[in-house]
């Protein structure tokens, strides 16, 4: 019995050096990009954003791309999809929590004003205060492999983003002191002040304020210096072309136009 159990437990470990001895070491192919990216920008630091400019041009960034990439140990190398971001983060956090926004495929970026606030809020990023910023381009080219580009400096200011009470309807002006009779220029909520409000160019000319672009509600007034506002009430008249600042208090029922 007790030669068998020898010889058995000596068949055993022969059958396991056998297999070690076939098992190959495991080799690791490696994919490295020709370059980084490149990214740069024509804006002009500081960026102040508005919410009545969210849909506007906020930044530009031109950028290259990688070129190509070179494999090593791989018997069937490929071209593998790269996808690049726009990657933002406070200065001198050295990227270590950094914000993303799709670049597209180059080879340019534009970022609306909308977009790069709701980035930087985000990042904890205080309304009404500039704050000093950088910019890096992002190439991610496989799970967890991305290669990067040299940061450039973005000073901004963001807002705090404010919308107006539930259901309320959107207002506008409407007249020649604006643009004509069939032009509405719309008015944005103003949060602090519980108005809505425009600044702008106007011309000397008439003008009324209506809601959702149509006339079933309007109002005018008497005066044109500012006061109360009365439904279907008469055009309001700029005297002098300039910029003016226009706000409409319904919860008061008055205006205010100041130049």
């Amino acid at each position: 019995m007790k030669n068998w159990l020898t010889q058995g437990l000596g068949l055993c470990a022969l059958a396991i050096l056998s297999f070690s001895s076939c098992k190959k070491d495991e080799v690791k192919a490696t994919l490295t990009p020709s370059n980084n990216p490149t990214l740069a920008t024509t804006t002009t630091s500081p960026v102040v954003l508005t919410q009545a400019n969210a849909n506007q041009t906020a930044a530009t960034y031109t950028w290259t791309p990688v070129t190509s990439f070179a494999w090593s140990d791989v018997e069937h190398p490929y071209t593998p999809a790269v996808t690049y971001y726009l990657q933002v983060d406070k200065k001198g956090n050295n990227f270590r929590a950094p914000v993303s926004i799709a670049a597209g495929n180059g080879p340019s970026t534009a970022v609306t004003v909308g977009d790069l606030n709701a980035s930087l809020t985000t990042l904890g990023i205080a309304p009404g205060t500039a704050t000093e910023l950088e910019v890096r381009l992002n190439a991610s080219y496989a799970a967890n492999s991305s290669t990067y580009s040299a940061a450039v400096p973005l000073t901004a200011t963001v807002y705090k983003v404010c919308l107006p009470p539930a259901g309320s309807s959107t207002w506008s002006i409407i007249g020649p002191a604006g643009v004509d009779w069939n032009t509405d220029v719309p008015l944005t909520y103003n949060c602090d002040t519980k108005t809505f409000d425009i600044t702008r160019n106007l011309n000397a000319g008439d003008f009324k304020f209506r809601a959702n672009n149509d006339w079933t509600v309007n109002y005018g007034s008497s005066s044109s210096t500012g006061g109360a506002l009365a439904a279907g009430g008469s055009n309001i008249t700029v005297a002098a072309a300039g910029t003016y600042t226009i706000k409409l208090d319904l919860n008061n029922m008055v205006y205010s136009i100041q130049k």
